[in-house]
């Protein structure tokens, strides 16, 4: 894991990231279909070049976005030390994001998959496995209501304590007061 650091340096990373993606996908579109074959040959291209980096690039900016949600939710304190594994990394162990704040541990997986079909839904019981495991305070972010209803589902099955929030993949807005007391009493119904 590595240190997070401010959000916006890091949304800056993501950005550079996105940025050298598009570079790379349109050099890859930029030659013409002539054919059949020429148009399969820059599909299955593009699919091998750019798909898993489709998913980093929202991955890395979910995990961020889940670090702002817990700080502006109040879940995590101002003075919360955050690391992170925007691309995974060797040591799967540990959770994309973790927040130690005083005596505050907070852990979090981060899904950015559209629906939880086949490989996705076996790597959501995975990543919900190894977050049970883990020490402190635990989330599962997901980005859309299918996701959400999946993870809650095998959440409650199990008998984990772990929160499932859905967020998106922009910046969460501040939220008004009363939003925050309903939040948090909804994430609680989940443990």
């Amino acid at each position: 894991m590595i240190e997070l650091g401010p959000f916006e340096e890091a949304r800056s990373q993501v950005l550079a990231n996105a940025q050298r993606l598009q570079r790379a996908i349109q050099r890859l579109v930029a030659a013409p279909i002539d054919s059949v074959d020429a148009g399969m040959d820059l599909f299955a291209s593009l699919r091998r070049q750019a798909q898993d980096d489709l998913n980093q690039v929202q991955h890395e900016q979910m995990i961020v976005n889940a670090a702002d949600w817990l700080l502006r939710q109040g879940v995590a304190p101002a003075s919360t030390a955050w690391q992170w594994n925007p691309r995974g990394s060797a040591d799967r162990t540990g959770p994309d994001l973790l927040g130690r704040g005083g005596d505050v541990t907070l852990c979090a997986e981060v899904a950015a998959s559209e629906d939880p079909v086949g490989v996705i839904d076996a790597q959501m019981r995975r990543s919900l496995l190894k977050l049970a495991a883990l020490d402190g305070r635990r989330f599962y972010f997901v980005r859309t209501a299918t996701m959400k209803r999946r993870a809650a589902t095998k959440v409650v099955k199990a008998g984990w304590d772990i929160a499932v929030i859905q967020i998106g993949l922009q910046p969460p807005a501040v939220p008004h007061a009363a939003g925050v007391s309903a939040l948090v009493r909804a994430t609680s119904t989940l443990r």
